[in-house]
């Protein structure tokens, strides 16, 4: 085997993926602090007693662990960058009121969480703290289909689900580590005799109703059958209620319903979405409410917020290439001057070398147009260079 070969699932990021993936990260991130999101950049490791504290046992299985050679302690590589903006807000800013952070930067992950996924998924995310309501929700789940938008998605499909319908259900049910799981992933994968199996233990009148959760699912019309034919509880008709509410106010172009994904049972506490786009089978963005977050910290304060694997809509296909100003091996300081004047402006100038061709250049860059001398002036015109 060579020794050059990368692991499974780990790959570089190539010149043009790089450059869309930073370009909409900057992107995005400028659009949330334009809504006064304050950016965080928690370290890439942490001591595992504080990076997995109150965290699922998914993430904690999922995260590379490591000896601290300095001092023996475990150490763990981020599989999820939420838990760390939850302490910063809990343990080290401290603040009374509302607070909005935003991050970006790479995880990693033991297993993919899809076959074709890669195991350094790059992520934008925002939280904002001390806020619940619908208020905030529908804040957070505008600014993600707001995101989606700059990464390059024309139309931005949300799939609205909520914990509370579940939890209410399995409500009493004592269901405990492997039981539980075994339901959980039955549910997620809408597989009839898994459930029957895994639910084995609960009434009848439970497993009817998680059975209808996997056959009632698609446009929001299909909640009106789910108020009639769901066990009549205070949770179901709240979290039935809240995500008609708010699949009307949510900013994306279509919304369906699905409660059977139940990614991150065990720390959301209420409204949960995910983003699909067209010809992709995972979800390109996962948020929702997790208002118990910070527990753990000391503080338990109320949570909502969205996670983009933007690697992923990079990696697919929703990146162009930049366009560029091409310029001659010439090196006069008039055109130098001009050179970076354009530049100032925002544009990418690309000076050729000597013996350099600039359909060399058409890999990288759309070259339409070009700077050329006519008389005593160099001008910028249209130009039209291929291989």
């Amino acid at each position: 085997m060579a020794s050059w070969l990368l692991p499974d699932n780990i790959a570089d990021i190539l010149p043009r993926q790089a450059r869309s993936l930073d370009r909409v990260s900057r992107t995005v991130i400028d659009l949330l602090a334009g809504h006064g999101f304050e950016p965080v950049m928690p370290p890439v490791i942490e001591y595992t007693d504080s990076l997995l504290t109150g965290s699922a046992s998914d993430l904690a299985n999922n995260t590379f662990k490591f000896t601290d050679q300095a001092n023996g302690r475990m150490l763990g590589i981020r599989a999820d960058i939420t838990p760390q903006v939850a302490r910063i807000d809990a343990h080290i800013l401290g603040r009374t009121g509302v607070t909005r952070l935003c991050y970006n930067g790479f995880v990693a992950h033991q297993r993919p969480m899809h076959p074709l996924a890669s195991r350094l998924p790059y992520v934008v995310g925002a939280e904002m703290f001390g806020a619940s309501g619908q208020a905030a929700d529908r804040e957070m789940m505008r600014l993600a289909a707001e995101s989606l938008r700059l990464a390059g998605v024309d139309r931005v499909h949300f799939d609205l689900g909520h914990v509370g319908v579940v939890r209410a259900l399995l409500s009493g049910a004592n269901l405990e580590g492997e039981d539980m799981h075994a339901v959980l992933r039955a549910l997620r994968m809408k597989d009839p005799v898994a459930l029957e199996e895994a639910a084995a233990s609960l009434s009848c009148e439970t497993r009817a109703a998680l059975r209808l959760l996997t056959e009632t699912y698609g446009d929001v019309s299909v909640l009106g059958e789910l108020r009639e034919k769901l066990p009549d509880l205070p949770a179901v008709r709240e979290s039935l209620d809240e995500v008609e509410q708010l699949a009307g106010k949510c900013g994306a172009d279509e919304v369906s319903v699905d409660f059977c994904d139940v990614h991150g049972y065990r720390y959301l506490t209420g409204i949960t979405f995910a983003a699909y786009v067209e010809g992709m089978s995972q979800p390109v963005l996962r948020g929702g409410r997790y208002d118990d977050v910070g527990r753990a910290f000391g503080r338990c304060r109320p949570a909502v917020g969205f996670t983009l694997y933007l690697r992923e809509l990079v990696s697919f296909g929703y990146h162009a290439l930049p366009a560029a100003v091409v310029a001659p091996a010439d090196d006069s300081e008039e055109l130098r001057n001009i050179m970076n004047g354009l530049r100032r402006q925002g544009e990418i100038v690309v000076q050729l070398l000597p013996g350099e061709k600039a359909a060399d250049l058409s890999d990288s860059f759309i070259l339409d147009r070009a700077l050329v001398r006519e008389g005593s002036q160099w001008v910028v015109k249209a130009a039209d260079i291929r291989k």
